[in-house]
């Protein structure tokens, strides 16, 4: 069990914020394989605002999503407080201030990973969101900006002011903003951030595809929680194998070609009551890669579930791919 602020987990693991992925759809699937908590898609300050973002699919939130995350982006404090009003107002349960996206879009408008730069406007972002909301906040962050700054003077400032402000949770993604997601992920300064503030909740990030390596990284770090990203598409057994080890059980057994095409299946028709048949389509094309992961002809039924132009044939990829591959 672990709390950020009020809210308590039965196990120390949230799915991220993952920007064009983390729909409501996705969500229900991480929430039904055992993620005690999720988050939606990155929300950007100066958007908050606007009535039409609250209806697309990254934001609209179900009735049983409880507690749900909501990870802001922007660069004015005054800005980010207000829009983080809005969220509460939406029925977000909790805010993460994001302070390490690397998009070069994001960082050319001096937003996200930028603030490993500018560690005194972060402070001050923190200091007025938590002035104004009374739900949990918790600050996003990468190890540094440049890969090479051993001292990472901009990110030890923004966690120690933080934690000050009195910070709900720490969430650390172990590479620095110009690494973006090459090279792996270093656990070790993650570690030294529950080192050097052992009464802060620190939970980690990077790297984390498989239950087991999850576990191993959590114990190592010594930490307080992980956060699945990337591990999570188009894998949402992820969650269930982390609950089983928790409990003491093994890792779990790999679902079944059939089990993958079920859950494909469902999760496309979820996908669909979210967006118009095109659109679905391509947003669905997004997660093909980590479905197909455990398939033996993974290349071939990637390209066979590409080449689906429509919703029956996306549907009949599945089957024929996965249902009917599994028996044949």
């Amino acid at each position: 069990m672990v709390t950020l602020g009020t809210i308590r987990l039965d196990i120390p693991v949230i799915q991220a914020a993952l920007s064009g992925y983390s729909d409501l759809a996705m969500r229900r699937l991480a929430r039904d394989f055992g993620a005690p908590m999720t988050f939606s898609g990155l929300m950007l300050d100066k958007t908050a605002v606007h009535l039409k973002v609250w209806r697309k699919g990254a934001f609209i939130l179900g009735e049983d999503e409880q507690p749900i995350g909501g990870q802001l982006l922007g660069n004015e404090p005054e800005m980010m407080a207000r829009a983080a009003e809005i969220m509460v107002e939406k029925g977000y349960d909790l805010i993460d201030l994001n302070f390490a996206c690397p998009a070069p879009k994001v960082l050319a408008r001096k937003r996200g990973g930028h603030f490993l730069k500018e560690a005194r406007k972060a402070v001050e972002i923190i200091n007025q969101v938590r002035a104004k909301i009374e739900i949990p906040v918790t600050v996003k962050l990468r190890t540094s900006y440049y890969q090479d700054d051993v001292e990472r003077e901009g990110f030890w400032a923004i966690c120690e002011g933080a934690v000050k402000e009195g910070i709900d949770g720490l969430f650390v993604h172990g590479r620095a903003v110009e690494q973006r997601y090459r090279d792996r992920a270093d656990w070790e300064v993650v570690r030294e951030v529950k080192q050097r503030f052992p009464e802060t909740i620190v939970f980690g990030s990077g790297d984390l595809f498989t239950a087991t390596e999850a576990l191993i990284r959590l114990k190592a770090s010594e930490v307080d929680g992980i956060i699945i990203a990337r591990g999570a598409v188009g894998n949402p057994w992820i969650f269930s194998d982390l609950q089983e080890l928790f409990r003491g059980g093994d890792n779990g057994k790999s679902p079944s070609l059939a089990e993958v095409g079920e859950v494909m299946d469902r999760h496309f028709d979820m996908i669909l009551e979210l967006y118009e048949k095109r659109k679905a389509i391509n947003y669905f094309r997004k997660f093909f890669v980590g479905y197909s992961r455990r398939h033996p002809q993974r290349k071939k039924s990637i390209l066979a579930l590409m080449a689906a132009k429509t919703v029956e044939q996306v549907k009949k990829a599945i089957q024929e791919w996965f249902v009917e591959y599994a028996i044949s």
